[in-house]
């Protein structure tokens, strides 16, 4: 899992922009004191402010959260895939139910 750099990338993206985190707050409606504890590395990021912010500096919300360096999980269409059966095949599904036992 990867670790959170919220505190790092938003006091980066804060200085390439040169701009205050009372600026930062009027422009994005994340408080100021959220702003300082976020760049402080304390705080719970809310979704919101996150989305705010990363709209605000334009980055994606997980560059953000986890830097420019972080990789992100590749897609299903980005994973190599080989065929394993071709054919006819017939498949149940069955879903367990919660506190029930059998018999």
């Amino acid at each position: 899992m990867s670790k959170l750099k919220l505190h790092l990338t938003l006091k980066k993206l804060i200085a390439e922009h040169e701009i205050t985190l009372r600026e930062l707050a009027k422009k994005t409606g994340v408080p100021q004191a959220t702003l300082s504890a976020y760049t402080a590395g304390a705080g719970t990021s809310k979704p919101e402010h996150i989305l705010a912010l990363s709209q605000f500096f334009k980055v994606p919300m997980e560059t953000l959260l986890f830097g420019a360096d972080h990789q992100p999980p590749p897609t299903l269409d980005e994973v190599l895939t080989e065929g394993v059966f071709e054919g006819w095949l017939k498949v149940r599904i069955e879903r367990a139910i919660p506190n029930k036992r059998k018999g």
